[in-house]
This record gives structure tokens, C-alpha cells and sequence, in this order.
């Protein structure tokens, strides 16, 4: 990762204005700027850097001393004390890696100037380097007297025992080391993305090494993109590399290269001939292997003989081995995290014992043990975290390897029956979510979260401000390690994972008003929902989201009501009134003024539903994860993955309904009827002081991992792509890049229409397997209370089995859900890959591993939304010009005028109102064009610059060349004057 973008997501957002400005610096070296104006702006970075870090710095210190008096005092608050000195130490580590950060942004700089412009002596790096070290003092971070006492300080306040012993003699790195982790960590993120940051000794940085050997890799190997044999090799250095990074992993991966060369040469021994009979399916192979595969050629490889059947085998035996490698892992951090839980309730409740001593010293033994209950649940987390990314390297191993064997031994096919038999494998299929659920439980605890109250209100309304973020999956797992560590999982099932299903059916009419509304974000622009939770539907949420602008002083807000499943046809088409509302209500033992409330809703939203005729038109189906302290919205954060939409506007209108609101499960769903979204969804919902949001929610936000998608709606994106006929316009994000196979694959091509679906509630069955060559095929939409079904299945299209691989599994509800069997994935997402990437329900594992993916990642980049102020700014340009047009229009006219009255100079005077009205007229003209050319760019939200580079210069040369013209008429009517006697 380039360290422009580590700085990026290292800084501390509240110190952000502060750090170095490394792009600043980067540009002024594309600039070719000479030294003496770099020195100089390097000098003024210094010395930005320098006036916080003092600041900052003696702050800190002060906080310090107060610390330390009240740890020595025996009448201090132990709970405010502990977590003060966790804020403190935040803080000190905050100081170190802000100066550490500072330190290599100008180190680089200062190379990379003396690398571009090939310096003498590599002068800047070498001597103007020095020079600042001894001018600025956060340069020494590192060997500074003042930081090492800061740091033996807080240091003394987490390791009471054995601080004295740890610290006598301990360099200023060593001390830190004793400190406990924070989030987020220059370390962490540092080591996590291969950045060199340590200032080194050697002549050469061990970074240049690094880019030598990338250098070197591309010249030998070419790019990734190629040639089956060149991405098969990138792969297996790719591979090796990963496993040479962990040395515990050596004999924990599958062999792949043994199995590879093997392979090979079993290939080259066979020549890729096909045999005389015809193609058998491959399911048919595991009844008799010898007869089927005994004829193969045979080969020596290390003294040891082969032949196919024995490298079946050989594939068999290392999915054995990775399955007991990883159910042995599993089991070692399920144990670990129940051990620490306890452990977590037994800090918790001493914490809370006020009859236990208040005093500085039993504060620094709490701090103690919280220190080392934090760092283990931290290393606990980061173990399961390197165990997904395990079982995601050796799947793709098992996948390229059983390519490889179809594409050179096509006589033999074995990809889609040991894909199938891959997907089986306990270590894919099986739900670990909980594992998350556990860790959050124990953070919780350390950070003695307090429930709020909860509201049992009938009618519930929600006023949040909230922004909605695209996270590429491979960020997924590491974004709910992060978002854990600060917020516990709101979880309203009993069962173990970290996800919840959830399904809901948006309305709108043929004209698609409400879609309409909510596009052009009409003020009052409704948007109307039934919404269920799980695979049983027991009770429907009736939802109503009300638009309304903010700088108007009003919040946008959602209000529903609850109604019993089999209530929800006969209030779509009005034979359920609100009067036996209210009964019913009265008898659950609702309070009046929440049944008051609740009726007017009612009221309301079958009003609309008739006015407007409004039926069901699209139906989002999604896991979500939330993050909340239970029963307190100053802070929820949820995440939505495995994100499917389906066209439900077969049932017709609300007041036609008979039977069923939604879809009919037995009913085919063809493939430009669904779609799936490539992205989990974030949001972020803050009350109270939406401006300033706790520092870790802004860190979290910058961190690189998230793309903020202004006003983002599952509803809006499912209608714009699946109702293409009915609606007028389409959403700003609709042409990013990174969804666009997901658009196209729904698009209702000749090869779609042929195509079906399997839907029903999120569940991991494969779908029955059809001929190539058929043009349908019958699809079930489970109910999700099927017991011969024994899961619920996955809103997955039928595509063909060699082009899928879910690693971990498909989707299905976690294990706390009645009627479902055990999740398939880690932490509760869906992983796999269509080929292409145009299911975005599969996604290409390989990017967890940091191997390189054959799907494009998420573009750091956030969508274009047009302001409406970019329309008026066109048009101010354009009457400015129109005004300088009228201006010299006019001074033409009036020339023309004054002429006809001069005999003497009338002639001069024609001449030059014509080169002001021929000058006007090309004003316009040009502005007229250029207006023109912006507003349709504008309108089509085109990826281009909007400057002229040649029309203002062209009308500017115009204008001279005119001004000449006049100039050149007066001289030459003076000179033709006769001279005066």
C-alpha cells in the first residue's frame, strides 16, 4: 500500500488538518519544483507539524500529572479513573504514531524529490534531512526524554506489578510495546497492508527493495492478466508467498504445489487427448475411480509413482486435512473466547461494586487487568480474522488446481463434483458468526455498557441522521472486528450469530410515484414498506419514510405500526378497519395514546394505498447485522450483506389483492426479474450531535474501508434496475463501475429471459441442476417453514456450476433462527464468485488473501451526485458572457450611429463597429455552444473535465486580433490625413 494512503487512514481525524501534506508534497515533485521553493515548503510542514505536536504534547503531560496524583489518592472514583487513563493512553499513543507518521512523510518526500530530480549527492535526503532533525523536535520521537517519561508514566498505570522491573532500562519503542491497544493503531494498519514505516539505518530502505522485486516480478512474469499458464503461475508465487508470511500456516495449507506439478506432468505424459468414448458426467466418477480413470498415464515424481486416480486421492486427503486444521482452530478460539468471557464478568462486576475500595491504587489494578483482557480479546479476534483468511487461501487453492485439471485433462472433467463436494466440507458450511457474537459480548463488558430503555410504543417513530456506505466484501470481516470493539451487536433473536433475515415489499403504482418522489427527494416524498424479520412471518411491520429537507429545519422520519400476518390482506384492500385496529390494540393492553397514534398512521397509509392504487412492486431481502447499545440510538451502525431484490409487481394493486401480498414462491422468477447487489450496505445512524460523532466513528469512516454513497435506497436501486420500463429516470450511482455486471447481468437480454431463479428467505441450497441447453427451468420460493426442505434457500440465479464457488458457504439465517440450519460462512457472510463477477451474491475470494482478484474492486471513489448549484453555476458563465456580448453590441450600435453624422471619420468609425459586432456575435456564439456542451454533460453525469481548454483562448485571440484591426483602421486614417500648414 502507497503511504499516501496509509496517512490517509492512520491519521486521526481529529488531528487530520495537522499531518504532514504528503500529496501536496508528491505534486509540487510532479511540478519539478527547483530546492529552494521545496525546502521551502517542506520547512512550513515542519513547522505546522511542530506547533501541534508541542501543544498537543504539553496537554498530554498535564493530563499525566493529574493521573498520577490520583492514583495516589485513596478517595478517587475507580470507574471515571479507568476510563480517563484509557482516554490518556489513546492519547500517548496518538502523540507517538502522529509523530512517527510525520517523521516518514518527510523522509519519503524529501527522497523521492532527490530520486525524480536526481540531486547531487542525494542532498535533501542525506544533509537537509539531518538539518531538520536537529531543528524540530518531533523528529525525535523516538530517543526524546520527554516522551520516554510520558510514555514510563502511562506505561505504570496498565503493568502495576512489574512496571518498575519492564521499564528500567527499556527503549521508548519497547515502553510503547507495554501499552495497550487502541484503535486505530499506524502498527496495525501498517503490518496489515506490507508499508514500510520504521526510519532505518541501512544505506538502502528495505521499501526500495520491495519495489525492486515487484519491478523485477513484472518484467520476468508480465501482469496478472493473461494466458491460463501466466495467471496459474502468478497464482502459485502468490500462494507461496502468503504461506511464507506465516510460518504456522507451512503445514497447515494444502500442498499445493505438489498437487500442481503433478498434475502437470500427468498432462504432459497424456498430451491432452480425449478419449474415444463420449463425455460421462462426472458425478458418476466416485463409483468406480478405476474404471474411469485406471487407463490414465502414469508418471515418477520424487521417486514416487502416479497416476490420476492417485491425484484424486491426494485432493481428497488435503480436504481432510484442512477440514481437521480448521475445526481444531475453531475449537482453540471458541474455548479462548468462552475462558475470557468469564473472566470479562468477573472485571465487570468488581468494577460495578461500589463497596469494594475507591482509591487510585485499586484503579491502577483494574486498569491492569483490563489491559491484558483487552489485548486478548483483540489477539483472539485478529486469530479468527487469519483463520477466514486461511480457509479463503486454500479454497481458492482447490479451485485453481481442479481448473487447471479441466483445462488440461479435459478427457476427464472433475471441476463441478468436487466443487460440489468442496461446498460440503464442514469447514465451509458450518456458521462460526458466533465467534463475533462472543467477542462482542466481551467488549461490551470492558466497556461497561449501559442499556437504555426500552419503548414498547405501538407506534414507533425514528428521526436519525444517517449516511449509507458501499463495503467491498473482502472488508466486511475486518469492519465488524472494528465496529465490535466500540459497540456491542444488537441482537433481538436468541440464537448464536451476528445476522438477522429481513424482507421487505415496497409499493408504488404503475406511474411509479412514490419512486419518483423519493428520486427527485421531494419534500413529503413517501415511501411505504411491509417489513418481517427471520423466516417466519408472525408479524409485518407497516412502514411509512417521510422525506423532508433539512435546511427547512425539518428531519426526515419513519413511522410504523405492527399488524399480525394474516391482518395484512384485509388492510391492503380495506376490509380490516381501523376501529378493529384499535379493539385489538385495546386488548394487547396498549396505552390510548399509543393506540391514538397508531390509528392515525393506520388511517393514513390506507388512505394512500387507495388514493394512490398502490400494490407491491419490489422486495429486498438482505442479512443485517446491527451494531447498538440496546434501547440507546445515540449511535447504531448496521450492515446489511447478501443484498437480493425482486420484482414483485405481478401482484397487482393493493385493492386487487384476494390472497397474498407478495410474491408467490411457486411462481418461476426469471433472471431480469432479480437482482443481486455486489456490496454490503453500511449504515450509520447518530443522534443528538450529528456534527461531532465520537472520534472512533469518524476514524472508522476514513479508514479506506468504506464508500460513502450519498442518499443511497435499496428501494430506488431495485426499481431503477428491475422496473426499467416504468420508471422516467435512473439513480446517480446506477453507472458506477463496480455494480455494473450486477445491473447488466438482470437486464432483459435474449440469453436472461431464458434464464430462472431459485428465491426464497437467505439459505445455502444449490439449486437443482438444469441442462445447458434448456430454455427454463422450474424454481421453488421457499416459504421458509419447509421442514422437507431443511434450510432455507438462497435468492441465488441459476447459473451454470462450474462458474460458482461459495466459500463458507451460501446464504442462510445463523443458527438462532428457528427452522434453520447452521450458517455456512464466516461471520455471517456470504462469499463466492460468478465468473466475471456478474453474480454479485459470489465473490472472488482472493482478495481476502491479498492474491489478486479477477473482480474488479470497489473504486475509491464516491459516486458523482449533481447539486443543483452546478446547473445555476453554468448558468451565471453563461450570462456573464452574454453580458460582455451586449456590452460591446451596444458600443458597436452606438458607433454606428455617431458615424453618420462624421464625414470626416465615418469610414474609421464603420469599420470598427463591425469589428465589435462581429466580436459580440462570436461571444455568443461561443458562450451559447459551451453552455450547450456542460449542460448535456451535466445531465448525463459524464466521468469528464468541464473546463474549456481551447474556446476561451480562441475567443480571447479574437478579441486581440479585433482590437488590432481597430487599432491598425486608426493609424492608417491618420496617416492619411494631410500634414497642417
Amino acid at each position: 500500500m502507497k503511504f499516501g494512503v496509509l496517512i490517509e487512514q492512520a491519521a486521526r481525524a481529529d488531528w487530520a488538518a495537522n499531518y504532514v501534506n504528503y500529496k501536496r508534497a508528491k505534486d509540487k515533485i510532479k511540478d519539478r519544483v527547483d530546492i529552494p521553493t521545496f525546502k521551502a515548503f517542506i520547512a512550513e510542514e515542519c513547522s505546522k507539524v511542530e506547533r501541534f505536536y508541542n501543544t498537543k504534547f504539553e496537554d498530554i503531560e498535564q493530563e499525566s500529572e493529574q493521573l498520577t496524583v490520583m492514583m495516589s489518592q485513596k478517595s478517587s472514583q475507580v470507574a471515571g479513573l479507568v476510563k480517563r487513563s484509557w482516554n490518556h493512553t489513546e492519547d500517548v499513543r496518538g502523540l507517538y504514531d502522529f509523530g512517527r507518521l510525520n517523521y516518514e512523510g518527510i523522509r519519503k518526500s524529501l527522497k523521492k524529490y532527490d530520486k525524480v530530480m536526481k540531486t547531487k549527492d542525494q542532498i535533501l535526503q542525506k544533509v537537509y534531512f539531518e538539518e531538520l532533525k536537529k531543528q524540530y523536535t518531533f523528529f525525535n520521537f523516538r530517543t526524546d526524554e520527554k516522551v520516554k517519561v510520558l510514555l514510563e508514566k502511562c506505561a505504570a498505570f496498565w503493568n502495576q506489578d512489574d512496571a518498575v522491573s519492564k521499564l528500567k532500562g527499556a527503549s521508548i519503542t519497547e515502553i510503547k510495546e507495554l501499552l495497550p491497544d487502541s484503535f486505530p493503531l499506524v502498527d496495525q494498519i501498517a503490518d496489515q497492508n506490507k508499508t514500510q514505516l520504521e526510519p532505518l539505518t541501512e544505506e538502502e530502505d528495505e521499501d526500495d527493495e520491495d519495489e525492486k522485486a515487484e519491478r523485477q516480478e513484472v518484467d520476468e512474469h508480465g501482469p496478472q492478466e493473461g494466458t491460463d499458464e501466466e495467471n496459474d503461475s502468478h497464482f502459485e508465487r502468490d500462494f507461496a508467498k502468503q504461506r511464507n508470511k506465516k510460518p504456522e500456516w507451512k503445514k497447515m495449507l494444502a500442498d499445493y504445489q505438489l498437487l500442481n506439478n503433478v498434475l502437470k506432468q500427468l498432462a504432459a505424459v497424456a498430451g491432452g487427448k480425449s478419449l474415444a468414448t463420449p463425455m460421462v458426467a462426472s458425478l458418476t466418477m466416485s463409483d468406480h475411480p478405476e474404471a474411469a480413470y485406471g487407463a490414465s498415464p502414469e508418471i515418477i515424481y520424487e521417486g514416487k509413482s502416479f497416476k490420476e486416480v492417485d491425484w484424486f486421492r491426494m485432493v481428497d486427503k488435503e480436504m481432510e486435512f484442512v477440514s481437521k486444521v480448521t475445526n481444531a482452530e475453531i475449537m482453540r478460539v471458541r474455548s479462548g473466547l468462552s475462558t475470557l468471557r468469564d473472566r470479562c464478568e468477573q472485571w465487570s462486576k468488581e468494577m460495578k461494586d461500589k463497596s469494594a475500595e475507591q482509591s487510585g491504587a485499586r484503579a491502577r489494578t483494574m486498569l491492569t487487568q483490563l489491559g491484558a483482557l483487552e489485548a486478548e480479546a483483540k489477539q483472539l479476534g485478529s486469530d479468527f480474522l487469519a483463520l477466514e483468511k486461511f480457509v479463503n487461501l486454500n479454497y481458492q487453492a482447490f479451485e485453481k488446481l481442479l481448473k487447471n485439471h479441466d483445462r488440461l485433462m479435459p478427457h476427464t472433467p472433475c471441476h463441478q463434483f468436487y466443487m460440489a463436494k468442496l461446498r460440503n466440507q464442514d469447514w465451509i458450511r458450518n456458521d462460526f458468526s458466533d465467534v463475533f457474537v462472543a467477542l462482542s459480548d466481551c467488549h461490551s463488558l470492558l466497556r461497561q455498557d449501559d442499556s437504555g430503555t426500552a419503548n414498547n410504543d405501538a407506534k414507533q417513530d425514528f428521526v436519525r441522521n444517517t449516511k449509507k456506505y458501499w463495503v467491498p466484501t473482502e472488508h466486511v470481516s475486518s469492519l465488524k472486528h472494528l465496529i465490535l470493539q466500540h459497540l456491542p451487536v444488537f441482537r433481538v433473536w436468541t440464537g448464536g450469530g451476528d445476522s438477522q433475515l429481513i424482507n421487505s415489499v415496497y409499493f408504488d403504482n404503475r406511474q411509479m410515484q412514490l419512486y419518483h418522489g423519493r428520486m427527485d427527494k421531494t419534500p413529503g416524498a413517501i415511501a411505504l414498506r411491509l417489513r418481517w424479520y427471520g423466516t417466519e412471518i408472525k408479524s409485518v411491520f407497516v412502514e411509512r419514510k417521510t422525506h423532508l429537507d433539512a435546511w427547512t429545519g425539518n428531519v426526515s422520519v419513519k413511522e410504523r405500526f405492527v399488524l399480525d400476518e394474516p391482518l395484512v390482506v384485509p388492510f391492503l384492500n380495506g376490509s380490516y378497519t381501523v376501529n378493529e385496529f384499535a379493539d385489538d390494540m385495546k386488548r394487547k393492553g396498549k396505552k390510548d395514546s399509543d393506540i391514538q397514534e397508531a390509528c392515525k398512521l393506520f388511517s393514513q397509509i390506507a388512505r394512500v394505498i387507495e388514493s394512490k392504487q398502490l400494490g407491491p412492486t419490489v422486495r429486498t431481502q438482505y442479512m443485517r447485522t446491527a451494531f447498538q447499545i440496546p434501547f440507546d440510538a445515540t449511535v447504531r451502525i448496521s450492515l446489511d450483506t447478501n443484498l437480493a431484490m425482486v420484482r414483485e409487481d405481478c401482484c397487482g394493486y393493493a385493492s386487487t389483492i384476494t390472497e397474498r401480498w407478495r410474491r408467490d414462491e411457486r411462481i418461476p422468477v426469471k433472471a431480469s426479474e432479480h437482482t443481486h447487489f455486489p456490496h454490503a450496505i453500511l449504515e450509520v445512524k447518530l443522534q443528538g450531535d450529528v456534527e461531532n460523532p465520537p472520534r472512533w466513528v469518524k476514524d472508522l469512516l476514513e479508514s479506506g474501508m468504506v464508500t460513502e454513497v450519498y442518499k443511497f435506497s435499496k428501494f430506488i436501486h431495485g426499481s431503477a434496475v428491475l422496473l426499467t420500463e416504468l420508471v422516467a429516470a435512473a439513480p446517480y450511482w446506477i453507472d458506477d463501475v463496480s455494480i455494473r455486471d450486477s445491473v447488466n447481468a438482470s437486464a432483459p437480454s435474449a440469453a436472461n429471459k431464458a434464464r430462472t431463479t431459485k428465491i426464497g428467505a437467505m439459505g445455502g441450497g444449490q439449486a437443482s441442476r438444469k441442462k445447458e441447453d434448456d430454455e427454463s427451468s422450474s424454481i421453488t420460493f421457499s416459504d421458509g417453514q419447509s421442514k422437507s426442505a431443511g434450510r432455507v434457500r438462497a435468492l441465488s440465479r441459476e447459473v451454470p456450476e462450474e462458474e460458482t464457488h461459495p466459500l463458507l458457504g451460501q446464504m442462510r439465517p445463523t443458527t438462532g433462527q428457528k427452522g434453520a440450519r447452521p450458517g455456512t460462512d464466516f461471520l455471517g457472510r456470504h462469499v463466492s464468485r460468478a465468473a466475471g463477477g456478474a453474480d454479485p451474491q459470489d465473490q472472488d475470494m482472493c482478495s481476502c488473501c491479498g492474491l489478486g482478484s479477477s473482480q474488479k474492486t470497489l473504486p475509491r471513489k464516491v459516486p458523482v451526485r449533481i447539486e443543483p448549484k452546478t446547473y445555476f453555476a453554468n448558468e451565471r458563465t453563461f450570462l456573464s458572457w452574454m453580458h460582455m456580448s451586449v456590452t460591446l453590441g451596444s458600443i458597436s450600435s452606438a458607433l454606428t450611429v455617431f458615424s453618420e453624422g462624421d464625414t470626416a471619420h465615418g469610414a474609421g468609425i464603420q469599420i470598427m463597429s463591425l469589428f465589435l459586432t462581429l466580436v459580440a456575435t462570436f461571444f455568443v456564439a461561443s458562450a451559447a455552444y459551451t453552455f450547450w456542451i456542460r449542460r448535456g454533460a451535466i445531465r448525463k453525469r459524464e466521468d469528464t473535465g468541464l473546463d474549456q481548454v481551447v474556446m476561451p483562448v480562441f475567443v480571447a485571440s479574437t478579441l486581440v486580433f479585433s482590437l488590432m484591426g481597430v487599432l491598425i483602421t486608426n493609424l492608417a486614417e491618420v496617416s492619411s490625413k494631410p500634414a497642417p500648414q
